[in-house]
């Protein structure tokens, strides 16, 4: 499997960079079945989609099908359309725990078969446990769910999310499908951080 961070290393890009590298991982696993296997069945919505660095992972590398992105911080929404115009075909600027009408609506008619997270949860400042059961709850049976969580952080909304996933494995709500350790940034010391990236399929 060639990683998104090893060809960009090649072509040497900065390493200090946050990159996606189990995008691939996720192409892999959604097209198992040769019947299944176009990159336009994917209907994605992003949870907590920032500027948009993962978003851009996922139309470049798996050139999915349709990607929406919510976000509660308009601020979040202009940086997306400044730097990666075009991007996102619907950006919503909602509270995922307190969801307009239209924007529910919207979710609904869209039936995404893919919900993405990546760096939104922990600290206080990100989506919390309510937000996520939001996200889980607009996908669509039979969508994968991925996310990514850094192993020990003593962060107690990361305890909740992996505490959250685990009860959903156990009634049976969710299968997992993949999990591992990803190189996902450097620290400002040089450091290098990895997360477990975890690819998840409702039942």
């Amino acid at each position: 499997m060639i990683c998104v961070t090893k060809t960009l290393q090649k072509q040497g890009k900065l390493a200090s960079m946050q990159r996606y590298s189990y995008i691939p991982e996720l192409y892999e696993i959604r097209y198992q079945k040769p019947e299944t296997a176009k990159q336009s069945d994917l209907r994605v919505l992003e949870l907590g989609a920032g500027s948009g660095a993962f978003g851009y992972e996922l139309r470049n590398t798996l050139s999915v099908g349709r990607l929406d992105a919510i976000d509660i911080c308009p601020e979040a929404s202009v940086a997306a359309h400044r730097d990666r115009p075009g991007l996102y075909d619907a950006y919503f600027v909602d509270d995922l725990t307190k969801l307009r009408t239209e924007t529910r609506r919207a979710f609904e008619a869209t039936q995404y078969n893919v919900v993405a997270v990546a760096s939104a949860t922990g600290w206080g400042n990100h989506i919390p446990i309510a937000g996520f059961q939001k996200g889980f709850d607009v996908l669509c049976s039979g969508g994968w769910f991925v996310f990514h969580v850094k192993p020990g952080d003593p962060d107690p909304e990361c305890i909740e999310l992996c505490a959250w996933i685990e009860d959903l494995i156990a009634s049976k709500k969710l299968r997992q499908s993949y999990r591992g350790s990803h190189f996902h940034r450097k620290s400002s010391n040089g450091s290098e951080i990895s997360y477990d990236v975890v690819i998840e399929k409702k039942v």
